[in-house]
């Protein structure tokens, strides 16, 4: 019995795990329509819509501007990982 209640606990778990972790890709906030504007959001804005940390927006911010969502990539502001869970949530619009 005691066994059955561990694997009930790890189940919920690891369900509970999944959800948390669904939601944190699709962001609490959903962006703006069209995309965040990353050479124009605030670090705020950043934070809330995308669901970054205050160093990866601060980094964001850094390497202003942009001319393509890829200089992410290329100029190494974001890690791979990152750059994929955001990239249809953000545009790159000149100021």
């Amino acid at each position: 019995m005691k066994f059955l209640s561990l694997l009930g606990a790890i189940g919920a778990g690891i369900f509970a795990a999944t959800w948390l972790a669904s939601l944190q890709r699709r962001g609490s906030i959903a962006a703006p329509v069209g995309g965040l504007n990353i050479n124009q959001a605030s670090r705020q804005e950043i934070m809330n819509v995308l669901g970054l940390d205050a160093d990866t927006a601060d980094r964001i911010i850094e390497h202003r501007p942009y001319p393509t969502r890829l200089d992410l990539l290329g100029r190494m502001v974001l890690p791979d990982e990152i750059y994929r869970s955001i990239k249809d949530r953000i545009v790159y619009k000149a100021s």
